[in-house]
Order: structure tokens, then sequence, then C-alpha cells
């Protein structure tokens, strides 16, 4: 089955955040069957989320050891936008807060976190070559 790229606005990536990374894989595996493709992203170990060798727009990765008391364990939604840093710009003057700025991820794409008026932080996605 193809994946379409998806349109600016539509909801595009999930995200866990956890201080145990390997719990969290135990957890969702057991759960929904799950099944974790690791690799190096920024310095960073990030686990893609695959079913029967699909990726199902999805990954979790440990909450680096000097922002776990910053960063609650949570579950990050995104948003594709065509431009991050126009999206960035446009939700400043709408009232949002910017709480992880535009920031590149290898030749994927470019995400930012926002905290929307009303405190809930959303992600924005910028796909620069296939997505999911």
């Amino acid at each position: 089955m193809e994946k379409k790229m998806p349109k600016h606005g539509d909801f595009c990536w999930n995200e866990l955040m956890t201080p145990d990374a390997n719990k969290a894989k135990q957890f969702y595996k057991s759960l929904f069957g799950w099944d974790f493709q690791s690799r190096d992203v920024n310095n960073h170990t990030y686990n893609m989320i695959r079913v029967e060798d699909r990726e199902i727009y999805g990954g979790l990765m440990q909450t680096p050891a000097d922002k776990v008391k910053q960063i609650p364990p949570r579950w990050l939604t995104y948003v594709n936008v065509d431009n991050v840093d126009d999206a960035v710009d446009k939700a400043q003057k709408l009232g949002a807060k910017i709480t992880y700025p535009p920031t590149q991820i290898e030749d994927s794409g470019r995400f930012a976190i926002i905290q929307d008026p009303t405190g809930a932080d959303i992600g924005l996605w910028q796909c620069l070559k296939t997505c999911g």
C-alpha cells in the first residue's frame, strides 16, 4: 500500500517522549504488537514504530537526561505544514509560544514545537522528501 503525501494541515506523525524508552517499547509491543526500528537521528536514538514491516507514522525516543524534569512523558501529534519557518512566524503572531525552534532532521524534513494560546503543545512538520 502506497502512502499518500500529507497536505498542509493534515495530521502526519505521532511521537512519544519518555524517560524509559525500553519500558515503553515493551509495553506497546505487548499491547499492540508494535516493533521498533532504531536509528541515530541528530545524535539521539529514534525508534520508528512498525507493524508487520510497515511504518505507521510514529516513533518514540528517550527523553534526554537533562530534560526529564522539563518534559513530562507524553505523546505529541504533528501537523504537516508547507513551510515550518512560515508556520512558526504565523503561530507567534497568533499568540503561540515556540517551545522548540525550527530544526532540520537530516534530509527528511524540518520540525518545530509550539504551544498554542491555550497552553496545548503541537508539533509542526515540513516534509522534504517521503513522509512517514
